[in-house]
């Protein structure tokens, strides 16, 4: 199976997923005690990005927040770690030499909450249902067969070699549901069940999982209640009560600017991290990726198209000063792996700006003073207005003697214009929502859908770049795979339509009394059931 990220936030698919982030509302709630001061309840607060709960379609960040907590996957990742998964349901895995065939032996001793034994029947009917209802995260699952060998072991083939199917198993969208439970409220897992499955409106209010909590209440336009799951088979949640409560960013800022105990926010980032009390925590991991994308069809753009103005415009770029708009947790573009992932570029390999290089190629090229319309989404983003970054843009591009003119452009408007792959030269972030940074092959290597949006075809492309894009996903063993990642961004910075600016840091801000608030880059943010008093 090729693996392609469930949510790549790359061209269109970014900033969809941006357009959702701009609605947001508040609740009141707070977080919560006894009389000898002790919190009962963990409050959370998020700009909500939330459609349904139910595992086999679940999507968005604050869906995939809570699915974490209330269900369990095969595998996981403990804390901010995402290099390697570690146990869950299954004690032990065994992989095939040629990557095609994982053995999960399962935990023996775990019920659903309902107090029913949890069974290689539940994992099978689940990963099926994932598969086969066709939702947005069935893609992760779409080249897999499961099968039983015996009510503890499960069998997970691929139809071609791939050594991430680990990583894929340990995503919310693949936890185990009561298939019994489940069953009775119109969930399938035959091959008609995208057109069967009546299960999400249950699912949406309903939790018919393992994990350390159950729904209590939904409102996606308001907060989510979790209550701690008391027939829990690992360590127990401290916190009794979990609440998510849908609150802008702005406002989460003002909440933990005057917030006391057992409180965290998932969207302060950034600059938005200035003036903060400094006895809050912070947690944050280099997730996301800056970069602009020239068009590499010379029926577009006779200049952007052209290698040596690509070469000069990355020559122009300051990239320091770039990577300070972003405040705490930036840095300098290196990569289209963000350090968070296994395979990104390693500290000394940040591009470096060269102004004299950059007029000296735009010689070389034959082009004087070339003029380029600079096209952006007029949003911010993690705290960042992209306005701001595309000005430094223009102005360092201007410094080598390149005239951008800027082309702010409504949300909606500039997703038709990149889909339609007639923008000489825009401006996007990109991040993944698990760690499978080679599924980025999938998406912009020259030939692939976001290439396109570019005009990059495998014929525009250098041989070379082709070629190391293919030896990364004939690579079996993951430490070699991402040596191999790493020698393909090498190529691509040398001669590919993406100019990555700069990273930056998601993080968690938590109230000085917590433990385990710690962001991850795995897709859950944070772990709730894992955040615990002082």
């Amino acid at each position: 199976m090729s693996v392609s990220p469930r949510r790549l936030l790359a061209g269109a698919s970014a900033l969809a997923t941006l357009a959702v982030l701009s609605v947001s509302a508040c609740s009141a709630g707070g977080s919560g005690g006894n009389a000898n001061g002790t919190a009962k309840t963990l409050t959370v607060n998020t700009s909500f990005v939330l459609k349904t709960l139910d595992p086999g379609r679940v999507y968005e960040a604050t869906g995939l927040t809570a699915v974490h907590a209330l269900y369990d996957t095969l595998l996981t990742f403990k804390g901010s770690d995402v290099s390697k998964p570690v146990p869950a349901l299954a004690e032990s895995y065994q992989a095939s030499p040629d990557a095609t065939t994982f053995t999960f032996k399962l935990r023996q001793g775990v019920t659903f909450a309902d107090g029913s034994p949890l069974t290689a029947d539940d994992v099978v009917f689940s990963l099926n249902r994932l598969k086969n209802i066709k939702g947005s995260p069935a893609v992760t699952v779409s080249g897999l067969t499961v099968t039983k060998t015996d009510d503890s072991t499960v069998v997970v083939a691929s139809a071609t070699p791939d050594p991430n199917i680990p990583v894929v198993l340990s995503m919310p969208s693949t936890a185990v549901i009561n298939s019994k439970v489940a069953k009775e409220h119109g969930a399938r897992d035959g091959a008609d069940a995208a057109q069967g499955d009546t299960a999400q409106q249950y699912l949406d209010t309903n939790s018919v999982g393992s994990g350390p909590y159950v729904l209590k209440s939904y409102d996606p336009s308001s907060q989510v209640v979790l209550e701690a799951n008391p027939k829990y088979w690992g360590t127990k949640p401290q916190f009794s009560r979990v609440v998510l409560r849908n609150m802008d960013v702005q406002t989460q800022k003002l909440t933990m600017q005057r917030a006391e105990a057992a409180e965290i926010s998932l969207d302060i980032s950034g600059k938005l991290l200035d003036g903060l009390p400094g006895t809050l925590q912070t947690s944050g991991v280099q997730d996301t990726v800056y970069f602009l994308f020239l068009n590499a069809d010379p029926g577009v753009s006779a200049v952007t198209s052209n290698p040596k103005f690509n070469q000069a415009l990355r020559a122009a770029i300051d990239y320091q000063g770039i990577a300070a708009l972003y405040g705490k947790g930036a840095a300098p573009g290196a990569g289209l792996v963000a350090p968070a992932f296994p395979g990104a570029l390693p500290a000394g390999e940040e591009s470096k700006r060269d102004v004299a290089k950059a007029k000296a190629l735009l010689t070389e090229a034959g082009l004087t003073n070339p003029t380029v319309k600079f096209t952006y989404p007029a949003i911010t983003y993690k705290g960042v207005d992209l306005g701001t970054v595309a000005t430094k843009v223009q102005g360092d591009a201007a410094e080598a003697g390149i005239k951008l003119e800027l082309n702010p452009q409504p949300l909606t408007t500039f997703l038709d214009e990149m889909r339609g792959g007639k923008s000489p030269l825009g401006f996007t972030p990109q991040s993944l929502n698990y760690p499978v940074a080679d599924s980025l092959i999938n998406n912009m290597a020259p030939g692939q859908a976001t290439a396109l949006r570019s005009g990059w075809t495998v014929e525009r492309a250098d041989p070379a770049v082709v070629a190391a894009g293919k030896k990364v996903t004939a690579t079996l063993d993951l430490a070699g795979r991402a040596t191999a990642m790493q020698e393909w961004q090498r190529l691509m910075n040398a001669s590919s339509p993406y100019l990555v600016l700069a990273s930056n840091s998601s993080t968690v801000v938590a109230t000085t009394d917590l433990t385990g608030a710690d962001y991850t880059a795995a897709g859950w943010q944070v772990d709730v059931a894992a955040v615990g008093r002082k």
